[in-house]
């Protein structure tokens, strides 16, 4: 066993729901004592933690190593208290989720992390000089259909621009003006040129700001961008990534697209390859509710999508639009979505939407049954739980507030698949891992993005690992019905590998 242990970890495992995960929050929640603040010991961080005088700074680094190694053994007092609950049996069939998941992930993740992965610094510079030109472009346009200049970024003078001058209709006001946030704009931009160009100009500056050149400043001298994984502040049991956040960098055709053509294989031999899990929410529906049609669709290897569309249309020619209204039903039921939730993700009526989320259940009865059960658990319990033992505490399950009530629900129909999820791409990366370390490979996992991970694969080795990683991907649940299915893209640039 690795001599190593994380109490913040432990502390996010006892209980994700909790806000407050930091040394200090935990302190005065679990033994009601009040540490000493970094902003106090550095007058509100206006000192470098250098220039603070080497008695406070001792004291407050004693502090620190102090409270972790008393939070360390409390939770350890309760582990083994729990552990001694248990029969021999249960204690072997355990999946401890801190040592089994998070703590060699947490490896995994810092391999990843000084890995970093490259960039070509002049394809970044090229996206940025087209961008800042569609900007000065879109300016002169906006200010030519406002007859007059303004600052755009000002959403003041935007307002008085649109609803003032220009007497555009609306319904919102703040106490600082008219509201011109994205919801507004979206809602006037199809009538409204202007409204339109403004919504483009917003989205190219944030483009500019928050990914060319952010990118550029944190890069390293070896072109290379690392960023930082964070096992413990995503309310779903993902992982997030920051500084740079490298799990949103923007998809798609269009100039936003392109940013991930900057991303490279580190040599001109090498791939990037993405292996890229298939409908795994949807695939975790059918094992956990053991629905026989779910079941049955995908061992025949059919197109879930297409599947759910067919009978929620009553027509076996599905056009491509039918298909993604189906694929949002088959998405969103698993998040517990009510008709009017369904309604402003697919722009349909409401008793459409009824329609779609009836004719779903309908024909995936078992799925009901499966959420009824999880309900009824959760409140007997006050706890839901995933294939592999993680739990989450939901104690609002009971509340009398049938509006807090309802949030609870949805919330314990959500986490044992959204959870389950993101346990299988954590399990599978540990193993992955483990596989490179053992058998000496060169090629490295890079990056973590939802349900796909990202590979720099050597030639030498691409013919072994496109088998291998896929093999370890597929085969994460035990004894399941139907496999999971891993889809795989390489080429010579992020974005062209999907």
């Amino acid at each position: 066993m690795a001599q190593y242990y994380d109490t913040l970890l432990a502390e996010y495992i006892k209980n994700p729901g909790q806000r407050w995960l930091g040394l200090d929050a935990i302190a005065k929640r679990e033994m009601s004592y009040e540490m000493i603040s970094y902003s106090d010991i550095t007058d509100k961080k206006k000192l470098e933690f250098r220039e603070v005088d080497l008695e406070r700074a001792a004291k407050y680094s004693w502090e620190d190593v102090y409270i972790t190694y008393k939070l360390f053994k409390e939770q350890e007092e309760k582990e083994y208290m729990q552990s001694a609950t248990m029969t021999q049996q249960e204690r072997k069939d355990k999946k401890d989720i801190l040592r089994d998941i998070e703590l060699p992930l947490m490896q995994v993740l810092s391999k990843m992390e000084m890995t970093g992965i490259k960039i070509d610094r002049d394809i970044l510079k090229g996206i940025w000089m087209r961008l800042e030109q569609a900007v000065w472009e879109l300016q002169r346009e906006i200010h030519w259909l406002a007859g007059e200049e303004f600052n755009i970024k000002s959403p003041k003078q935007v307002g008085e621009i649109l609803f003032v001058k220009l007497w555009y209709p609306t319904g919102k006001k703040t106490k600082t003006g008219y509201s011109v946030n994205a919801e507004v704009l979206d809602g006037l931009k199809g009538e409204y040129p202007i409204a339109e160009k403004i919504v483009t100009y917003r989205h190219y500056s944030k483009l500019l700001s928050t990914y060319i050149e952010w990118l550029l400043e944190v890069a390293s001298q070896e072109d290379r961008v690392h960023t930082s994984y964070n096992q413990t502040i995503a309310s779903t049991g993902r992982l997030s990534s920051t500084n740079p956040n490298l799990q949103n960098i923007p998809t798609g055709d269009d100039i936003a697209g392109e940013i991930r053509t900057a991303f490279v294989p580190d040599t001109s031999s090498d791939e990037l390859i993405a292996f890229d899990y298939s409908q795994v929410e949807v695939r975790l529906l059918a094992v956990m509710s053991e629905d026989t049609n779910l079941l049955n669709a995908f061992k025949q290897g059919r197109d879930i999508h297409q599947v759910t569309a067919e009978f929620i249309f009553w027509k076996k020619d599905i056009s491509w639009k039918q298909r993604q209204f189906a694929k949002a039903v088959n998405f969103w039921v698993i998040y517990g979505i009510s008709p009017f939730g369904l309604t402003k993700m697919i722009d349909v009526s409401q008793k459409q939407a009824k329609s779609y989320i009836d004719a779903f259940y309908n024909n995936y009865p078992k799925v009901r049954e499966f959420y009824d059960s999880i309900i009824l658990g959760c409140k007997r319990n006050g706890h839901v739980e995933t294939i592999f033992g993680r739990k989450r505490y939901i104690p609002s399950i009971n509340d009398q507030n049938k509006m807090i009530q309802s949030g609870a629900e949805r919330e314990a129909i959500n986490m044992p698949i959204q959870w389950t999820s993101a346990d299988i791409i954590k399990i599978a990366m540990i193993r992955i891992q483990k596989m490179l370390d053992e058998w000496n490979y060169e090629s490295t996992m890079l990056l973590q993005v939802h349900d796909e991970l990202v590979f720099n694969i050597k030639p030498k080795e691409k013919k072994e690992l496109i088998i291998k990683i896929p093999e370890i991907m597929e085969n994460i649940l035990p004894n399941s019905p139907i496999d999971l299915k891993v889809d795989m893209w390489i080429w010579k640039n992020w974005k062209q590998t999907k």
